[in-house]
């Protein structure tokens, strides 16, 4: 009685359009108060109090702080041009940028959607001037956002871990060979197509592989991203060789970030109060001539005064600020389904529905593999009309106890689920990154249109829909070989960590 009318009831919630936290919540406590004799406001306060009070709770702010500050430290630009040096000469030109910026940029921001905005203003004017096929362009930029939610850090690997269990450094550590094949069969699918279908994207010019000139230019721009991999490196290698937990390493990872972003919005300035201590230094006698008319002609431009300072300060604050609100504004989120999420599962564990339900899949003498298959199916459709953060923390809770007892690998299963995920925020008709395309689609024409002084167009939504289409293909190609091949997700973290117990 107490399953079916639960069912019933989170199908109505959501038909009826309750966000996800309140439906969760609302259904746990009155399953809660009709079928069990339990104190309910003691068991609520409880849920809370061991919901947020687990300490690596706390990396899910402090990663998302840490993207927050990337994304405004204004590196988005330099790294995507130093990466057009490195792919643009194979088939598909930028198209494999896309692909490539939004790899390296998920890494450090770990948001598919926050990804996927930042690289498509950078990059659409460009694909616009060049002639490209701006579907395939924006299936690009939607599928190489979603790369943010599997290459870590990633927020929802740490919610996976903490939902299950699992180490979240294994989990890490099980995201990076599935990542690397993921980007990989994108890229080689752009590359395929752009041989058949030439007009799709046209050559890019510029020195190739086999130019000295080429080469020169990509050393120098990889060294515009030096910072990032310093970064990255930091709070992953932290985690990975045990000197910090993921909690600690994310902290790290936010005092880097907020360095960064600080630099680099003061960067003119900074180059200014270099300059002219080199000069008061005398240091500048030393340097070839070129070099000293270079530094005096800057200090003759660039002045320090008390006008710039105060610009300086007012846009670090601005910056901060901004970083701050919007990570309060996810993190408020987040953290409310966590807790809805966790008091259903306490609600179905109390009332034996997680039994019930883990001895019916048993009794279908599923093995793990066909299990998993059956879910593949079910988040595929669950993730034409739920985000991603609602469907795991939906979902997960649930169908925790039946993947215990199916014997299923629950890291193997986490970054199945992960890949699903990143489906779902690109899958028509309801996935977020499509809409927030679709309108930086809108902007950039409606900023282009403005210079030239004309009425801006731009395509619809359905461009974008048909565009990623090629992209979910690779996808669910990817799963299957994930699925063949479990290894790919657990060779990693074994090596690194040693066997599992």
């Amino acid at each position: 009685m107490a399953i079916a009318v639960a069912f019933s009831l989170m199908g109505a919630f959501f038909m009826v359009g309750l966000y996800v936290a309140g439906a969760l919540g609302v259904l746990a406590m009155l399953i809660m108060f009709v079928f069990s004799d339990a104190p309910l406001a003691n068991i609520m306060a409880n849920r809370a109090w061991t919901t947020y009070t687990n300490f690596l709770l706390v990396a899910i702010p402090l990663f998302i702080l840490m993207g927050e500050l990337v994304l405004r430290s204004g590196f988005a630009a330099r790294m995507y041009s130093a990466l057009n040096g490195w792919v643009s000469p194979i088939p598909g030109g930028l198209l494999h940028t896309n692909i490539a910026s939004c790899a390296v940029f998920a890494a450090c921001a770990g948001s598919s959607i926050a990804t996927a905005a930042t690289i498509s203003r950078v990059a659409l004017p460009t694909f616009r001037a060049r002639g490209y096929n701006e579907r395939m362009v924006v299936g690009s930029l939607a599928a190489g956002g979603t790369l943010g939610i599997l290459i870590p850090p990633s927020i929802l690997l740490v919610l996976y871990g903490l939902t299950t269990g699992v180490s979240i450094g294994r989990l890490f550590l099980a995201g990076f060979i599935p990542g690397a094949i993921l980007a990989g069969s994108f890229m080689l699918m752009i590359g395929i197509a752009s041989i058949v279908w030439p007009g799709m994207a046209p050559k890019e010019p510029g020195p190739g592989y086999f130019s000295l000139v080429g080469w020169r230019d990509r050393i120098l721009g990889t060294l515009n991203m030096v910072p990032i991999f310093v970064l990255v490196f930091a709070v992953l290698g932290s985690i990975y060789g045990g000197w910090a937990t993921p909690t600690e390493a994310a902290a790290w990872g936010v005092s880097g970030a907020a360095l960064l972003a600080v630099i680099h919005n003061s960067e003119q300035l900074m180059k200014t109060i270099a300059f002219r201590f080199v000069e008061k230094s005398r240091i500048i006698h030393v340097l070839p001539g070129p070099m000293q008319e270079n530094i005096m002609m800057d200090l003759r431009v660039n002045k320090i005064n008390a006008v710039e300072l105060k610009h300086m300060v007012e846009a670090n604050i601005t910056l901060l600020t901004e970083a701050f609100m919007s990570t309060v504004r996810t993190t408020a989120m987040i953290m409310l389904i966590l807790l809805a999420a966790f008091t259903i599962q306490f609600a179905f564990a109390r009332l034996g529905i997680s039994i019930e339900m883990a001895e019916w899949i048993t009794g279908l003498n599923l093995s793990a593999v066909e299990f998993v298959l059956i879910l593949v199916v079910f988040y595929l459709v669950l993730g034409t009309f739920m985000e991603s953060y609602s469907m795991m923390m939906t979902t997960l809770p649930i169908l925790l106890p039946s993947l215990i007892a199916t014997d299923v690998d629950r890291l193997w299963f986490g970054i199945i689920m992960i890949i699903l995920l990143e489906a779902a925020q690109i899958s028509p008709p309801q996935g977020l990154a499509l809409y927030v395309l679709q309108g930086a689609r809108n902007d950039i024409s409606s900023e282009l249109s403005a210079a030239k002084g004309v009425n801006a167009e731009s395509g619809t939504i359905n461009d974008v829909y048909i565009g990623v289409m090629p992209f979910m293909l690779c996808m669910l190609v990817v799963i299957g070989i994930i699925i063949a091949f479990p290894q790919l997700a657990t060779w990693l973290p074994d090596q690194v960590k040693g066997p599992r117990l």
